[in-house]
């Protein structure tokens, strides 16, 4: 018997999400299946882990689509309470030319999709595989180290001995413009490798008693104080750790069982192209120097402006130039034809990702979804037993009259 046990949630893929431009109710459907239970002689759960696929659809916006921002929060049940939401995962791909196995993206339009067929584990093994500082990975945005601090593919723990984070104490001074309550909320967090570099410990989930495991990577030293477990540096994506610790799910009563719930929020938010990701900057020679990893399939020296660019590449087919913002992506139809703004709901910008801001408008905008899915998770603590088997081999012998 183990001491501990980990669970894994079978059924996780989030089907079809779809965005309408003709209608603010857009349609979900999102899922879970109780993974089962946990039987061991400790009534111990290491952690409880979530691997999702999904699709997003969307049609007949009046704006192009360029980025699919997504982040994943969770929150457990005991007795009936409920703890925090903590998000545990955030990315935004990118519709760039190009793609990884597993993941399909149509091109930059009003009308397209995103789909991750296999789980994010792989998803985010194969962009850390495939970027590094002079080849960024395709689709999927900015450049970054081929590199991870701790073992792919690994799904998203949820759950797990080393607990959520201490985010409100940990120090951001190295990171520009960032601190505890921006991390959370959304709007300011610098990169997942900066994360890495300034705020991880480095640390990886364990069992109950056990030593604390390290990751072993080349990345700037970390010397952070938080076991950002859900922190993908190499794949752009991530930033933290687990929503709760275990304490909650152990049963430390022999004999007996407790069943508790893990609930999972998904919000998706979909995001305009920007002057940078149409592959020209701001420069007066209008070519620009940004990254190679861009949206536009031909090179740089075919066009030389921003507008040329987007009427004539071939990547950029459904995209028109008053399709492109600039400075940061900003959301799709962001406060037009009455569709509600986010800035009316806690974001500074249309480019801010605010959590809150995004779940305050999910039911009135057509590029923003917000939906949640449910599992539970029981664990025993088996009975404790003794018993003494074997042979005495008596025996007697005498002497005498």
């Amino acid at each position: 018997m183990l001491g501990t046990a980990g669970v894994a949630v079978a059924g996780t893929g989030l089907g079809s999400i779809a965005f309408s431009g003709n209608s603010a109710a857009a349609t979900v459907d999102i899922g879970a299946t109780n993974p089962g239970s946990v039987t061991n002689d400790r009534g111990d759960l290491s952690k409880v882990t979530i691997d999702p696929t999904f699709r997003v659809e969307w049609s007949d916006l009046d704006t192009a689509v360029g980025k699919v921002f997504y982040v994943i929060e969770g929150r457990t049940r005991d007795n009936g309470n409920w703890s925090d939401w903590s998000p545990v995962f955030r990315s935004t791909p990118w519709l760039t030319p190009g793609s990884l196995q597993g993941a399909d993206a149509s091109k930059p339009g009003t009308s397209g999709h995103l789909e991750f067929s296999d789980p994010l584990s792989a998803i985010m093994n194969r962009s850390s595989a495939s970027r590094d500082n002079d080849n960024p990975s395709p689709g999927f945005g900015s450049t970054g180290k081929a590199e991870d601090p701790r073992p792919l593919p690994r799904p998203i723990e949820v759950v797990n001995e080393l607990g959520r984070p201490d985010y409100e104490n940990a120090d951001y001074s190295d990171i520009n413009g960032v601190d505890a309550s921006s991390y959370l909320a959304g709007n300011s967090m610098g990169g997942a490798n900066s994360a890495y570099s300034n705020l991880d410990s480095g640390e990886l989930s364990r069992t109950e008693g056990g030593a604390v495991e390290y990751g072993d990577s080349s990345l700037d030293d970390n010397g952070g104080t938080l076991p950002l477990v859900n922190n993908f540096p190499g794949a752009e994506s991530g930033y933290y750790g687990a929503a709760d610790d275990t304490s909650r799910f152990d049963v430390d009563e022999d004999g007996a069982s407790d069943t508790d719930t893990v609930e999972i929020r998904y919000t998706f938010a979909l995001q305009r192209l920007n002057t940078g990701s149409a592959n020209l900057g701001d420069d007066p020679s209008g070519i620009g120097y940004t990254p190679v990893s861009s949206f536009t399939q031909n090179p740089l020296s075919d066009y030389s402006t921003i507008e040329e660019a987007v009427r004539e590449d071939p990547h950029l087919e459904n995209v028109r130039p008053e399709d492109v913002n600039t400075g940061n992506s900003e959301l799709v139809m962001d406060g037009t034809d009455d569709y509600p703004s986010i800035t009316n709901n806690g974001a500074n910008s249309a480019a801010s990702n605010v959590y809150d801001a995004y779940q305050a408008i999910a039911d009135s905008h057509p590029a923003v979804i917000s939906t949640t899915a449910q599992f539970t998770v029981t664990v025993t603590n088996e009975a404790g037993d003794s018993g003494v088997t074997g042979d005495t081999s008596a025996g007697a012998s005498g002497g005498g009259q």
